[in-house]
């Protein structure tokens, strides 16, 4: 699946190199979202802090702190039987600069029986010479909901960094009762630094976001959703298909983009409940 979307073939020595290979998997099931398997493969880590009121909280970790060429990650997350979970990390993923190889990292949300999964990671940071090759596969039953994030920053804005060389593959596929709802590719490769300058692509945003909420009432949330969007600093916007709601970010700032996802899921969040749901507390830290 990477194959046609990698920069070149990794160098000799590199293949000699031992490469990250971790995965986390977690999976809750029953009204009491009680934890039914959990798996972990270094640098990986999932950590259940408690919360109040017996809220389920699933923090994944790479303990590595970043990824680079030829390493990969994957983490699955499944709810099922009336299961009622929020999925995060516990900070940004960062990509660092690639020799040859695409840094990988998959994702695989299973929903069904009526659960609630939301999948609610930090951002991905990109550094100048990365190479991400990104997939989120989601499977859902039409009795269940799902809310799914991710996010990605191209390039330190604190630190003047210009991605001026750099590949990243994002790809979300989305299938519901087993059938395609849902399809979305983002590439860019080469001189990010002027890609995103152009108006038919990012017009000069930094930072982006992608916020998908599928449920049989999705359609309900659309003009709410849009008053909503009449407050951010960041463009947004917002769309839909049967049982499908798709939101978008661009911002120029990271730090304006997150403010605005964090108040957007706080309201977005407090309509789906029926009350008030504060952010992972990883989020503050």
């Amino acid at each position: 699946m990477y194959a046609a979307i990698s920069r070149s073939e990794p160098p000799i020595n590199l293949q000699r190199l031992q490469r990250l290979q971790g995965a986390a998997k977690v999976s809750f099931s029953g009204p009491d979202s009680r934890l039914t398997d959990l798996y972990q493969a270094n640098p990986c880590r999932v950590l259940l802090p408690r919360r109040p009121g017996g809220q389920v909280e699933a923090v994944l970790l790479n303990t590595a702190g970043g990824i680079t060429d030829g390493d990969q990650l994957n983490y699955a997350v499944s709810a099922t039987d009336g299961a009622v979970v929020a999925a995060t990390t516990q900070a940004a993923e960062k990509v660092y600069r690639s020799r040859g190889g695409d840094s990988r990292v998959g994702c695989q949300l299973n929903v069904s029986g009526g659960a609630f999964l939301e999948w609610l990671p930090q951002e991905t940071i990109l550094f100048d010479g990365a190479a991400l090759a990104r997939k989120t596969d989601i499977e859902i039953d039409e009795s269940s909901k799902l809310i799914a994030l991710d996010w990605l920053v191209l390039g330190r804005l604190a630190s003047g960094e210009r991605l001026t060389n750099a590949a990243v593959h994002d790809r979300w596929r989305v299938r519901r009762d087993g059938k395609l709802i849902w399809a979305d590719d983002f590439r860019l490769r080469g001189d990010i630094e002027a890609l995103r300058q152009r108006p038919s692509l990012l017009d000069g945003a930094k930072a982006m976001a992608t916020m998908i909420y599928v449920g049989a009432n999705a359609a309900d949330h659309v003009e709410p959703v849009r008053e909503f969007f009449k407050q951010t600093i960041c463009r947004a916007g917002v769309s839909t298909r049967p049982g499908l709601l798709i939101c978008r970010f661009l911002g120029r700032d990271p730090m304006d983009l997150r403010r605005d996802v964090e108040n957007f899921l706080l309201a977005f969040r407090a309509a789906l409940h029926g009350r008030p749901c504060p952010l992972p507390r990883v989020w503050a830290c």
